[in-house]
């Protein structure tokens, strides 16, 4: 199968002209995405939910998958029900009211000497413990508006969502099966990885030769064989699209005397396939 792919690759390039001499007007290369995350959960714990499936379209911000938070939606209930409670402040009001009146009463009653100042000193401080407990009532609840957010947002962080618009490529967990944050269970495989298609990079190493052709922003074209032949005749079936030259090394490889140089290729309807070997072709360019 390998033998076949390389006679085929080969045949290819033969057919467009490419060789390895510093002559070559013709380089190979093989299409990746524009860009490629691998995501892993920011915590261990058991994934309860997959909303996607690999190849699915992806918008940012979307989720991909939940990790289980019954313990954390039950924490939620209680502390939204504390953050609406207005119990112990309509509480701490009326026992303020009542020291207040109390203290008036009394002091009143101190005027017309029927009071010892023992007693009104008393009214007093219960005035001044009724106002902080009203204090600590209205604290207590501001605190448990915190905590609902606080445990909000340790909900969000066990939802992996994707950081692109793109498309799924892995998933690499089954509901029920723990998801780590380093995403060791499953060697070095991604618990999701997710790529943008709709723009593909091509990375060439083209002859010094060459050098007169790279020039970032230029437009060269390109040839993308069919990965669904293996056949000699694979070259004529490739697929004719454009590359515009974005990343030219500044330096010569001594050791092949090629630069590297990185071309993007539009792929809106997605019809090159990431992984597809490219011909770069400087026989006939276009100018960008």
């Amino acid at each position: 199968m390998k033998f076949g792919l390389l006679i085929a690759v080969l045949s290819a390039l033969t057919t467009y002209g490419f060789s390895q001499d510093a002559t070559a007007k013709s380089v190979l290369g093989y299409l990746e995405p524009y860009r490629s995350i691998d995501m892993n959960a920011s915590e261990s714990g058991v994934i309860s939910e997959i909303f996607v499936e690999e190849g699915s379209s992806v918008e940012e911000g979307q989720a991909l998958i939940s990790l289980n938070n019954s313990v954390l939606e039950a924490q939620l209930a209680i502390a939204e029900v504390q953050s609406r409670s207005e119990s112990a402040i309509v509480v701490a009001n009326a026992d303020l009211e009542v020291s207040k009146d109390r203290f008036a009463k009394l002091s009143r009653l101190k005027n017309q000497g029927t009071a010892h100042s023992s007693e009104v000193a008393r009214a007093e401080a219960d005035v001044k413990k009724a106002e902080a407990q009203l204090n600590i009532a209205n604290e207590e609840k501001k605190i448990a508006g915190f905590r609902v957010e606080e445990i909000q947002a340790q909900i969000e962080r066990r939802i992996l969502r994707s950081p692109i618009d793109g498309v799924v490529l892995e998933i690499n967990r089954e509901i029920s099966e723990t998801a780590t944050d380093s995403g060791s269970s499953h060697g070095s495989k991604p618990l999701v990885r997710v790529a943008k298609i709709d723009r593909l990079r091509l990375v060439v190493h083209v002859p010094a030769s060459l050098v007169d052709h790279l020039v970032v922003g230029k437009e060269l074209p390109v040839k993308v064989l069919q990965q669904n032949s293996l056949s000699a005749d694979r070259g004529a079936t490739a697929i004719e699209t454009t590359g515009k030259i974005e990343f030219v090394s500044p330096a010569i490889d001594p050791s092949s005397e090629t630069i590297r140089a990185r071309l993007v290729i539009e792929n809106e309807d997605q019809r090159l396939l990431s992984g597809s070997h490219a011909i770069v072709l400087f026989a006939d360019t276009v100018d960008g």
